[in-house]
């Protein structure tokens, strides 16, 4: 099942440069490797995840970025040496359901069918 998304349903809004605690959101590639940026990052996505209606979409300038994340996501908490025990991939699950571009294009249709 693929969703036509028509301009009426569509707002493309960039991400803020900095987040509330002054940390640049860059994703250059020297950023790419940094543990900050990509906690920042997770963080900004949880609020998002939280505050808007619907779905939104998260766009990487590549799959390893991606990848980076994601892995990030699912194995650290809010912070390097946060003691919460739910990961920001968990919050981010708790108000929406992500789904991850595969890499090969005929996977694609099974990633967004939200019936898996």
């Amino acid at each position: 099942m693929l969703q036509i998304v028509t301009t009426l349903k569509l707002k493309v809004s960039p991400l803020y440069p900095v987040d509330p605690y002054g940390y640049s959101f860059n994703s250059s590639y020297r950023n790419h490797d940094s543990l900050e940026y990509k906690l920042e990052l997770g963080n900004a996505i949880v609020n998002f995840a939280r505050i808007v209606p619907d779905g939104f979409l998260v766009v990487f300038p590549s799959y390893y970025l991606l990848d980076q994340c994601v892995g990030c996501w699912k194995n650290t908490g809010s912070h390097a040496n946060s003691t919460n025990s739910s990961t920001i991939w968990e919050r981010i699950c708790k108000y929406k359901q992500p789904v991850v571009e595969p890499r090969q294009a005929s996977l694609f249709p099974l990633a967004i069918d939200v019936r898996n």
